[in-house]
């Protein structure tokens, strides 16, 4: 089925069975620090359920013999982060079959937009792989462009709240008294590189093709309601065009990264102004490290949950219309007034200038943002207040991986049919 009518159709997921398991839940991570924080939230989470968890670091290359002990007949299921399983194997053979021969249930957490993950796939199928997504539109794009078929699910949670950012009260006194006024944790990089490596991927482009990409990256520039795929498909189908999934995909790396860091340069031209502290890559320093700002590079999750205790207010952007990021559930942990995008999600479940502030990139509702937590630190501790309470009346609502669990109990499709 091509792109525009599975677009077209964007009918709700199925609903799925489940079947009960008991034994161990393995979780995979990688070298990177920020997999640490991700391995702690899940860990905690399945030991609050009574489950046992056993994590495994995982070597750089693809000889992971230390997956064998997922192979001993326990598993409830095994989870590791974007295609590291996938680029595992156990001497000859691939780490996906030898599961799905052994009736291992395998969870991929894709962690960013599944354009740009899924063609670095190479083993998994419908049939041998579950895929976990961080929010319902992301979800919803790999069914319908990415692996049609496949088992699916989403956590609203992210990757959950950390221990590293819990604060146990708020006083007052104690939030005036933090160090920073604003946290700006937003790298510029993007996993295809800078803006200028997504302009060069957008010039390889036929003319017609590349003139849709661009109207789409200015379209959905200021969109925070619809799925960015929405703005390729309308300039597509007004070009006449209708290209392959592959081809599809290409184009939507593109737009997703250009309109993250056009978004994010465009944060720092206006935080840079302030006394708060930018933290982000190298590339941002030209724009980002050069004015009233404080501006560090390379700081890892931990460090960064750490200093939100110390932070009246965080300033964060989603990747997806409808995702709760992480650095804006361990703000509420931390007792932070959180400066978000006014789209979907935030909508939903925060009230602007009640227990968040809200911004837009069509008007000077940034500046008012950080004019307010910059000067206002009696006013941004209501907004703080009013924020935390959020944290232990609706947990609900700001945490929790049970979907994981739901995931690794649904049955797969039989393997006729559901290959790549």
């Amino acid at each position: 089925m091509s792109f525009l009518k599975v677009l077209a159709s964007l009918k709700p997921l199925a609903a799925r069975q489940t079947r009960s398991q008991s034994g161990t839940f393995y979780i995979c991570h990688g070298p990177h620090p920020n997999d640490l924080v991700y391995m702690e939230n899940l860990t905690d989470f399945f030991r609050q359920q009574g489950i046992a968890v056993d994590t495994i670091a995982l070597s750089a290359d693809g000889q992971r013999l230390e997956l064998a002990r997922c192979l001993n007949g326990d598993a409830i299921g095994v989870l590791g982060l974007n295609t590291l399983l996938d680029h595992s194997w156990i001497h000859a053979e691939n780490f996906l079959e030898v599961a799905a021969r052994t009736n291992v249930p395998v969870i991929h957490w894709v962690l960013d937009h599944s354009s740009t993950r899924w063609p670095e796939f190479t083993h998994a199928t419908a049939a041998n792989s579950r895929f976990l997504f961080l929010s319902p539109f992301s979800e919803r794009y790999f069914q319908n462009c990415a692996l049609p078929g496949s088992v699916t699910s989403h956590t609203t949670g992210n990757t959950g709240v950390s221990r590293h950012s819990r604060i146990a009260q708020l006083r007052r006194r104690d939030f005036i008294a933090r160090a920073y006024n604003c946290i700006v944790p937003l790298n510029l990089r993007r996993i295809g590189g800078t803006l200028e490596d997504a302009m060069r991927r957008r010039d390889s482009l036929e003319p017609t093709l590349g003139r849709a990409v661009d109207r789409a990256i200015r379209t959905a520039y200021a969109d925070l309601d619809r799925p960015i795929e929405r703005h390729l498909v309308e300039a597509l189908t007004d070009a006449g065009l209708n290209p392959g999934n592959d081809r599809l995909n290409f184009c939507l790396q593109i737009i997703e990264e250009a309109v993250q860091i056009k978004r994010r340069q465009w944060i720092f031209r206006i935080a840079s102004r302030y006394p708060v502290l930018i933290q982000s890559d190298e590339t941002a320093r030209p724009i980002a490290g050069c004015d009233t700002a404080a501006f560090e590079v390379n700081v890892d999750m931990k460090t960064t949950f750490n200093r939100m205790r110390q932070a009246r207010a965080v300033l964060n952007t989603s990747h997806v219309n409808d995702e709760l990021h992480n650095r804006t559930i361990n703000g509420l942990n931390a007792g932070c007034v959180n400066i978000v995008e006014d789209n979907l999600v935030h909508r939903r479940l925060f009230t602007d200038r009640k227990n968040a502030l809200f911004f837009r990139y069509d008007d000077d509702s940034l500046r008012r943002c950080l004019d307010l937590v910059c000067t206002d630190p009696a006013q941004a501790y209501k907004i703080a207040k009013s924020g935390f309470k959020l944290r232990d009346r609706q947990p609900f609502r700001f945490g929790g991986f049970h979907n994981i669990l739901k995931l690794a109990q649904t049955p797969l499709p039989a393997a006729s049919g559901a290959g790549r």
